[in-house]
């Protein structure tokens, strides 16, 4: 009889006392005879350092940081599957002691009898059965030890089993008949090694909480009992508040009065630090500028400014940037820059220059600093005239507005970075000035950027109004689409992603100009519009890749805090693939019976309408439910789902990994079993997605069961992990720059719903299985994104998610230790790829995504 899933993970724990630790070392533990599976784990010097080194001296089982003890399915599984008498058997199943069960199954004849011949040389040469032969075997558990109340709320004392003081005993506590908590011994006692002639590790402190003082305040029987054998511990404990207790929450509140003024004193005294932690919402955007407290407005430094001294810019305005009050701005924040050498090209036809832009250009025409030609004159202007070509960069102008002084620096300085790769084009943050309307006052709001996305930028164009392009790459852009110039600023970067790399093309996180804008003269709606998007010029980029695809635009409604709306006109751009793809969805499950159901019928109704071949799996991770057993036979009998037998602890990136290398499709999509899709075209949008340049995973808009956002992508940094944007706002809610409802490049994607294709996957390894439960799908979006693809957030692929929307993470202090030690090794492991490059610096790093600044 061969060992299977179950098998290996089983002997990891029972052996070596911990789980398997990847994918490989379980693949080595099964498919192999009972023989080899043993002498799989007890010829491991792992097992004689670490295990017997354990039983026969003083130091901790490892066994006992996996479990306080052996739990039931531990049990079944080797009273049936290990070679051991009848007599061990009995022994085994009345004790919940890792070392007893660990000697009686070593010193076992029937045991040793069913080991292959070289094991047990291999064991007789080691010493092993001689080392074991001297230990007492002690089934029964007696525990020992004391438990006192301090008055003050807090129970303590020791308990060991000294029929195997290696254990560290679990104590459960009960007020009168209410159960009220459990404290695990594993805490230092001076003395108590001298005592029980053992470590010292087996105190406990256990404060009752605050929610139980009713029962104190009355007076009630403090009872406890060993959690395993739930044998009473010690004698009962008469609990009623008292003097004694009074007096010392007299002590502590005076001690927190006077922490508290310590605190205020020194936040006096460390103010402006203080102020680094104060995140103001985008509502104050305009009284925080004036005073000059935000980021995203400090001034370049001197060293960035020497660097690019001598260089020309040539502004090029287009004729969307030519509206008299705009460019009148523009002309006279260009005469205060401190980069003083600038040129002006405008592209306008003659009729269209207007009187107005006309008598604003003729004095510089005149001083030889501009020159006025048709668009499409703009490539032999580069490639000829004087004054063009001696600019080091140009400016090129969607919308005029003001520059701050030292803003052409400022871009100047973007194409020379101290770093090995150049940059060819730069563009930074802005803010726009909305006229009063609806009564309500005028607005300044910051447009502040991601750094440079190819997907996002087919939405519309959140590079411009103003960006900086080298003479090499304008000429490039000029001609790419048989010689005709762009015909807009969307359309020029667009052009400028066909030319360049994207690591050639730098966002400058500052705000460098500011544009005005009235409101009410474009629609009836009289709302801001903060960026639109050109269906023409993303039509054309799809048809220079041969891609056939349908442009609309559309409208995005995005409300704040403050109740303040505003719009985005962004593209929506779907592609039609060519062909469609086998694909594998992996559904892993646990006892959901209900959820499990409107997940597979969902998935079930997918299959009908996706064009290619779709192949559903189940990982059935040792579901016992009735119900749940039911509904998995039924699926796989009738409805032709594929199941996989998982056992073991719950490990979500080796079970997905796993059933990955069992699937046959081309794309992978992981799903959780309470996930539903309403729009049964979603896998075949999700598939089209995944055929855009360079992308290697893609997730989806998922919702609550009451509509409002769950996921819109995840934002990682260095102080918070990861957060998923848009979380709680209305399913419709764009969000900051209609986000939530824009295509668009993501940091990471949550495994809730992550499609990939098969080569990206075995590319980067899989899930890495040292994560069981969080930041696998996280780690697996930083490998993929580091191996040069790309992790986009698709708002078309839309799914509920019937995740608690209380669901909680750090639910406690040790939860929160947890979390930061996990935040700690995520650092550590992909330094420098935690913090996204999406998330403007502008933002606060530790709130919700994209609606608080930071000073």
């Amino acid at each position: 009889m061969h060992t299977n899933l179950e098998d290996a993970f089983n002997g990891y724990r029972l052996f070596l006392g911990r789980h398997p630790a990847s994918v490989e070392e379980i693949t080595a533990a099964t498919n192999c005879t009972l023989g080899e599976f043993l002498g799989h784990y007890l010829m491991r010097g792992e097992f004689l350092t670490g295990v017997v080194a354990s039983l026969t001296g003083t130091a901790v089982l490892p066994h006992i940081a996996l479990a306080p003890a052996p739990d039931e399915g531990l049990r079944h599984w080797t009273l049936e599957r290990l070679p051991l008498s009848a007599a061990a058997r009995d022994r085994l199943a009345s004790s919940r002691s890792w070392r007893f069960w660990l000697l009686t199954i070593l010193c076992n004849e029937d045991f040793r009898a069913g080991l292959p011949a070289a094991v047990a040389e291999w064991l007789a040469g080691s010493g092993l059965q001689g080392r074991l032969a001297a230990l007492e075997l002690a089934p029964t558990r007696r525990l020992i030890g004391e438990a006192s109340h301090n008055g003050a709320g807090t129970v303590m004392g020791w308990c060991a089993n000294a029929s195997d003081l290696s254990e560290r005993v679990v104590l459960e506590l009960h007020l009168g008949d209410r159960f009220i908590g459990a404290v695990r011994c594993e805490r230092f006692v001076p003395g108590l090694a001298e005592r029980i002639g053992s470590g010292g590790d087996h105190g406990f402190a256990f404060d009752i909480p605050t929610a139980h003082a009713d029962l104190v305040a009355r007076g009630a029987m403090l009872r406890i009992r060993d959690a395993q054998s739930k044998a009473p511990f010690g004698a009962d404990i008469y609990l009623k508040t008292n003097l004694p207790a009074a007096l010392d929450d007299l002590g502590r509140m005076l001690d927190a009065i006077q922490s508290m003024k310590a605190m205020l004193a020194s936040i006096e005294q460390q103010f402006p630090h203080t102020l680094q932690h104060i995140s103001p919402p985008l509502s104050a955007y305009g009284s925080l500028k004036a005073q000059g407290l935000l980021a995203c407005h400090r001034p370049l430094d001197g060293q960035a400014a020497a660097a690019v001294a001598g260089l020309a810019v040539n502004v090029i305005l287009l004729e969307s940037a030519l509206e008299p009050a705009s460019l009148r701005r523009l002309l006279a924040s260009l005469d205060g820059q401190t980069q003083e050498r600038w040129t002006l090209t405008v592209l306008a036809n003659a009729e269209t220059l207007g009187n107005e832009v006309g008598a604003l250009i003729r004095p510089l025409t005149a001083a030889g600093r501009a020159v006025v030609a048709t668009p499409a004159a703009l490539p032999r202007l580069l490639a000829t005239h004087a004054l063009v070509g001696a600019a080091g960069a140009h400016l090129v102008v969607g919308q005029a507005g003001s520059l701050r002084p030292d803003a052409l620096t400022a871009f100047l300085a973007a194409l020379a970075p101290a770093s090995s790769t150049p940059a060819s084009v730069a563009y930074s943050d802005h803010d726009t000035l909305f006229g009063a309307h609806n009564g309500k006052p005028a607005q300044l709001r910051p447009i502040l950027k991601p750094d440079f996305d190819p997907v996002m930028l087919l939405a519309y164009d959140y590079a411009g109004p103003m960006v900086l392009v080298t003479p090499e790459v304008l000429l490039k852009a000029c001609v790419l689409a048989d010689g005709m110039p762009p015909s807009s600023l969307h359309d020029l970067m667009l052009r400028v992603s066909d030319c360049v790399p994207a690591s050639a093309i730098r966002h400058i996180p500052s705000v460098l100009y500011s544009l005005e804008q009235t409101i009410g003269l474009r629609s009836p709606d009289n709302l801001p519009r903060l960026l639109v998007g050109e269906p023409e010029a993303v039509t054309g980029w799809a048809e220079r890749r041969g891609m056939v695809a349908e442009v609309r635009q559309t409208l995005v409604a995005s409300e704040d805090e403050d109740g303040i709306q505003t719009l985005v006109e962004p593209c929506e751009f779907e592609c039609r693939p060519a062909s469609f793809p086998a694909v594998s969805v992996i559904v892993p499950t646990r006892n959901s019976p209900v959820l499990l159901r409107n997940c597979l019928d969902s998935l079930l109704r997918t299959r009908q309408a996706y064009p290619g071949a779709l192949q559903i799996l189940v990982i059935d991770h040792q579901n016992e439910d009735p119900d749940s057993v039911a509904l998995i036979a039924a699926m796989q009998a009738q409805r032709g789902v594929d199941v996989l037998p998982y056992q073991g602890p719950f490990n979500w990136a080796m079970m997905n990994t796993l059933a990955a290398e069992q699937t046959s499709g081309e794309v992978l999509v992981f799903l959780n079993d309470d996930t539903m899709a309403a729009d049964p075209g979603w896998l075949t949008r999700a598939v089209a997605t995944l055929g855009l340049p360079d992308v290697g995973v893609v997730g989806a808009r998922l919702l609550y069961g009451d509509g409002s956002i769950q996921h819109a992508g995840v934002v990682t940094s260095v102080e918070q992990g990861a957060v998923h944007e848009g979380i709680g706002m209305p399913g419709h809610e764009g969000g900051y720059l209609g986000r939530n409802q824009v295509l668009r490049s993501a940091a990471a994607v949550t495994g809730a719903c992550l499609i990939t294709p098969r080569a990206v996957f075995e590319a980067v390894g899989g899930f890495d299985a040292s994560w069981p439960v969080n930041w696998n799908d996280i780690t697996y979006c930083l490998a993929a994104r580091k191996a040069g693809w790309r992790v986009v957030y698709d708002p078309k692929i839309c799914l509920y998610h019937h995740e608690s929307k209380t669901r909680g993470y750090l639910l406690g202090q040790t939860s929160q230790d947890v979390h930061r030690a996990e935040l700690r090794r995520l650092q550590a492991d992909w330094e420098g790829h935690v913090d996204d490059p999406f998330h403007n610096p502008a933002f606060h790093r530790r709130e919700l995504p994209f609606l608080r600044m930071a000073l």
